[in-house]
């Protein structure tokens, strides 16, 4: 499994692999063991209908008990068509559960099975039918009933549904389904096994790991959170279950499902070992689309790898997949003891969702302020003095495809905002509120093309002198070594303008235009130093990128 959509190959010799039935069945009446045979023979038939896959190469990335997953996979996978006998048999399966939920309506292990099928024949009502009628204990029916609201996209309702589970919950059964473990790695693991189940300190762990791990702070409730419990689900509907592995449920296949979820579908292949005897095997896939949303560093400084190629966990996000777009702006202006950010960023096309963007500001365990805007938007700081994370997104349903951008706030300089790059104006703006229209989506510029650089001067009214310089960064290796040896010209790295003035006192906002040359293309450094005799030097920066 892995970030941007590769498969999952999970090798279960199908010789001697048949589902055992569970312990403590004896005793129980005709119609229970009559569903239970049921549910066995139709996964049965499910994996005598798995699509054939050849002859893949074996690879084995990571062992998770008796499982093997395969890392790199093909991000082309896409499940195939059910096979119409799978689909007459899980009707079948469905009626006989039916019968046996008359008998037996307060059963849990039926409740469960009833809303897992009829979820799978694409019956979304029937199964919310089915959860609310669930009498198999409170907490397990209202996690249930959450499940269907999880399936149905209704990601908030199914949060508190599930919120309700877990205080109907005793403290054990509470800390086993809150357990994040499985989805860390490293320090982070490490810091959070050594909390204690229930503590203070673990709960603080665990809500700042899933404040930072929602793929949108701009929608209601946490998408990453309630996909987590949803798994907490299917793990109890298949502890005591046959399953599309063919294999009894250990620890291994909860620790899978929990990592991974629920697969997007199985087939079989052929694999042959030299010197071993060729045996058939089960491979169960993910979703193409799954990413990596789980937080590293939830710990300390925190990082997000949407793609990563070798993730701990993966999801796919119901709405498609979420990019980060490179190139956006985020700037700092001081207001006293607080902060004004402005932030930009390409939206998603405009043709289908307009160009609305939100900035979010986070105090890394929960969201503080959030700001709406048309390319660009500015939010005021409300709490000076935490910590914070800056989140933009832009978020188009319609379109099947969400932007997003997770950095550390920025600081303005005590004495020096950041720089902030503007459209061309006729009037160069005299205050932050009249850059908004005109803030850039993005750093990205045009040989010879014109910008305007605004900034606020935050020091004493001393005379200045201002210098703005441009110089090219990340030179490739083979310019700079033909470059050595004299069999290319050297590039001009560094040009600039530098002017003076009387030195305004207080919060002064500056801004000016520039001609940029024909540049090649690369990245580039925008530098402004402003020299005064009491304050000496003090600079800000932004960074370019030249594209034609």
């Amino acid at each position: 499994m892995t970030g941007g959509g590769r498969l999952v190959a999970v090798l279960v010799p199908l010789l001697g692999a048949a589902f055992c039935p569970p312990t403590g069945v004896a005793g129980q009446s005709a119609a229970l063991e009559s569903a239970r045979e049921a549910q066995r023979a139709f996964e049965s038939v499910r994996r005598r209908h798995y699509e054939r896959d050849g002859w893949p190469t074996r690879r084995c990335d990571e062992h998770v008990g008796r499982f093997c997953l395969d890392h790199a996979g093909d991000d082309a996978w896409k499940p195939g068509p059910e096979h119409d006998r799978v689909r007459e048999a899980r009707d079948r399966l469905i009626a006989t559960l039916d019968s046996a939920h008359r008998v037996h309506p307060g059963d849990p292990w039926l409740a469960g099975q009833r809303v897992k099928y009829l979820l799978e024949a694409g019956d979304l009502h029937a199964a919310a039918l089915a959860a609310a009628g669930c009498a198999g204990g409170r907490a397990w029916c209202e996690a249930l009933r959450a499940f269907v609201l999880h399936r149905d996209t209704r990601f908030a309702a199914a949060e508190r549904g599930f919120d309700r589970a877990l205080t109907s919950m005793d403290a054990g059964e509470r800390c086993d389904w809150e357990d994040i473990g499985d989805l860390l790695e490293g320090e982070d693991r490490s810091v959070y096994r050594d909390l204690s189940c229930g503590g203070d300190a673990r709960r603080t762990f665990e809500r700042r790991f899933w404040h930072l791990s929602d793929p949108l702070w701009s929608r209601e409730g946490n998408e990453r959170r309630v996909e987590h419990m949803a798994r907490r689900v299917w793990r109890g509907i298949q502890m005591d279950a046959a399953s599309g592995y063919g294999l009894r449920w250990g620890e291994d296949l909860s620790e899978i499902t929990i990592r991974y979820g629920w697969p997007a579908g199985w087939d079989v292949a052929w694999r042959r070992d030299p010197g071993v005897r060729t045996e058939r095997s089960i491979e169960a896939h993910r979703s193409p689309d799954a990413q990596r949303f789980a937080v590293r560093g939830s710990s300390g400084q925190p990082a997000w790898n949407l793609d990563d190629e070798r993730p701990r966990s993966a999801w796919a996000f119901p709405d498609g997949r979420v990019s980060e777009p490179a190139g956006v702006q985020l700037a700092a202006f001081r207001r006293g003891d607080a902060r004004i950010w402005v932030g930009s960023m390409r939206p998603v096309p405009e043709a289908a969702c307009g160009e609305e963007i939100a900035m979010i500001l986070s105090s890394g365990e929960r969201t503080l302020g959030v700001g709406r805007g048309v390319a660009a938007v500015s939010l005021a700081e409300r709490e000076p003095g935490a910590a914070r994370i800056i989140g933009l997104e832009s978020d188009c349903r319609g379109d099947r495809t969400a932007l997003r951008v997770r950095a550390p706030a920025p600081d303005p300089g005590k004495w020096l905002s950041d720089l902030l790059l503007l459209d061309p104006v006729d009037e160069l703006p005299g205050t932050l509120d009249a850059t908004l229209p005109h803030v850039r989506p993005d750093r990205v510029v045009a040989p010879g093309e014109a910008i305007v650089v605004f900034w606020e001067w935050y020091g004493p009214p001393d005379p200045m002198s201002v210098t703005l310089t441009l110089s090219r960064e990340n030179k490739g290796f083979w310019r700079k070594a033909l470059e050595f040896v004299g069999l290319a010209d050297r590039q001009i790295e560094r040009a600039g303008v530098r002017w003076s003035e009387a030195g305004p006192g207080g919060e002064a906002p500056r801004s000016i235009r520039l001609e940029l040359p024909e540049l090649a293309e690369g990245e580039y450094s925008l530098t402004l130093q402003a020299q005064t005799a009491r304050m000496g030097t003090v600079s800000s920066t932004q960074e370019l990128v030249v594209r034609k």
